[in-house]
């Protein structure tokens, strides 16, 4: 008798997601910190204008890092939806 058991890897991915936009909010700071002119702003597509900041960079980098893995993630929980063969190997 055979018992099978699945183990979910959703719980590593959402580890893995969270070291990475803390990574992106570390570089984010750097960046900020090393900017050569500190009065020029940034401009995001002529929509938002905000300072080239530590805080400001870091707060940036880990939305757009956090908003891609959300995007990436929502994709894969898609397509794997629509995956027929996922029974067939587990």
């Amino acid at each position: 008798m055979s018992t099978e058991s699945r183990i979910s890897s959703r719980p590593i991915f959402a580890a893995v997601a969270v070291v990475v936009v803390l990574v992106a909010g570390g570089i984010g700071a750097v960046v900020g910190a090393s900017g050569q002119e500190r009065a020029v702003t940034m401009d995001l597509l002529g929509v938002v204008s905000f300072g080239m900041t530590p805080l400001s960079m870091a707060a940036f980098g880990m939305l757009v890092t956090a908003s891609v893995l959300a995007v990436l993630f929502t994709l894969v929980s898609v397509a794997s939806r629509y995956d027929n063969e996922v029974g067939d190997r587990a």
